[in-house]
């Protein structure tokens, strides 16, 4: 048996051991192992540029510099990679924008009319007179009440110094009315503003009970309004599509303001998606008394690749309802659920004007305006982050103008007359303006399989790599240098016994 002998241990500070240091390092099997490896890899790999490192190919500074030339493209690889992988990773999605849809694969808008005056004073004397009133209670208070309804609807309402309110919450309560109802009563309303209605040239009651053509009353961000092609109290409802466009198709209806008696504030026309609340955001229009106002929608969908709704929602930056378990996902209504949360937390009820999300709080009151009016601000700039766009949406831009039927007496319609205008009427058409709808499709600006290229075309640029070429490096990198970290070992091990 060999006999090992142990050096005496020497100070690493010392020059005679840097010397054994150096020394053991260049003879460690390890070291030679990755030697023989690197070697063996410039003598077989198919690499450009390897070649001119091989043992007897360069020398000297010709190597050192081939050797530079090569880590500096190997650097400039990964700086293209890393720039790569970022745009990919941070800017995933691209929008084009093509003309391939027709307006029958679109909902034809929602048309919603408001007055800007919520209450309407006459409309308030004719509604007391059909409410119980108890003979301690004054007519005049209770009417005077109906006024703080102003506060869910203006930003700039204050509240007057008297306190009817308090008679008129206690009469409504004892008429089992609810602020909804008094609302509908005492604000102008589908009878007031639509009179003739038409669907193209098709005549059609306004207020009839159909599944599309008719006017019901709703509410809006503006109070009780007027619908057409929009009903939120109706679960399965679903809006139609329109199959005619221009001037001459469409909705065309003769109206009125509603207004008081010698007071003339106009209308409010709202375009909107047929399936969303109406906020500030809808596209609004103007309209008075003795005018013919034309209302051109255009249509705007926006969608989907596959590619992208395979992207989690942060990247895609869009919602489906399979992402969050509904029927029928919309932003709209996710913040509307936000705000009226938001408003319960903070007054404890939900005002009558938005849509019955939740059966947690009460109707507000109207002893709870001073709450909301006091936060009316923080209410309208609520930030509400996951409610994400939909990955599908149809949004509606309108172009309006109108002309003074006062001036010629003349309309392009021949279904109706001058006896059949009052100084209080008007005319509005709502039409679609093309035949086919711009479509604006989200796709991913490169797929894994397209990163996969790109890597392939940035490594082969710099260092001629292919796929198979990294194969070799990680097998030359492990199993390789295994083999010859083992055959080093034992030859020394052979050598230690000699």
């Amino acid at each position: 048996m060999a006999n090992i002998v142990k050096w005496p241990p020497i100070g690493r500070g010392s020059p005679r051991g840097r010397q054994r240091l150096i020394q053991y390092w260049r003879s460690h099997p390890f070291r030679l192992a990755i030697s023989n490896t690197f070697w063996e890899y410039t003598e077989r790999t198919k690499v450009s540029g390897m070649w001119l490192l091989r043992r007897n190919r360069t020398q000297g500074l010709s190597r050192l510099i081939w050797s530079s030339v090569l880590v500096q493209l190997l650097l400039l690889s990964i700086f293209l990679t890393l720039l790569l992988w970022l745009k990919f990773y941070s800017y995933p999605i691209l929008n084009t924008i093509s003309n391939d849809l027709s307006i029958t694969d679109v909902a034809f808008p929602g048309v919603t009319i408001c007055s800007p005056k919520t209450v309407n004073k006459e409309r308030v004397h004719r509604y007391v007179q059909t409410l119980q009133i108890p003979k301690e209670f004054d007519v005049a208070n209770v009417a005077a009440g109906f006024e703080f309804l102003n506060a869910f609807t203006d930003q700039s309402f204050v509240p007057p110094s008297h306190e009817s309110y308090k008679v008129t919450d206690a009469v409504l309560r004892l008429n089992n009315v609810s602020i909804w109802e008094a609302a509908m009563a005492v604000s102008p309303g589908c009878a007031d503003f639509v009179k003739r209605c038409f669907w193209g040239y098709t005549e059609f009651p306004c207020n009839q009970s159909h599944e599309y053509l008719s006017f019901i009353p709703t509410t809006a961000f503006l109070g009780p309004c007027c619908s057409f092609n929009y009903n939120p109290r109706n679960a399965s409802f679903l809006p139609f599509s329109a199959n005619i466009f221009g001037m001459d198709g469409g909705l065309t209806f003769i109206g009125a303001e509603g207004s008081e008696r010698n007071l003339s504030t106009g209308l409010i026309v709202l375009v909107h998606h047929p399936m969303d609340y109406v906020t500030e955001t809808a596209a609004s229009v103007t309209i008075t008394a003795r005018s013919e106002s034309f209302v051109e929608v255009s249509p705007t969908v926006q969608t989907s690749s596959t590619e992208v709704l395979e992207l989690s929602e942060s990247k895609r930056d869009c919602l489906i309802s399979d992402d969050v378990q509904q029927r029928n996902y919309r932003q709209a209504s996710c913040l509307l659920a936000c705000q009226t949360e938001a408003i319960g937390k903070r007054c404890g009820c939900h005002p009558y004007l938005l849509p019955i999300v939740s059966e947690k709080f009460k109707e507000c009151d109207l002893n709870d305006t001073f709450c909301y009016s006091d936060n009316y601000d923080n209410f309208k700039s609520l930030r509400c982050d996951q409610c994400l766009p939909n990955c599908y949406d149809v949004t509606y831009s309108t172009l309006s103008y109108k002309t003074d039927l006062n001036l010629h007496q003349f309309s392009v319609s021949n279904f109706y007359t001058t006896e059949l205008l009052n100084n209080d009427s008007f005319v509005l058409r709502v039409y679609l303006a093309k035949q086919v709808v711009p479509v604006i499709r989200k796709v991913t600006v490169m797929s894994w399989i397209g990163l996969l290229s790109d890597l392939g075309g940035i490594f082969n640029l710099c260092l001629g790599l292919s796929m198979i070429s990294i194969v070799e490096f990680f097998y030359y990198c492990t199993y390789r240098l295994y083999v010859n970290y083992q055959q080093q070992r034992e030859l020394h091990l052979k050598q230690a016994w000699k």
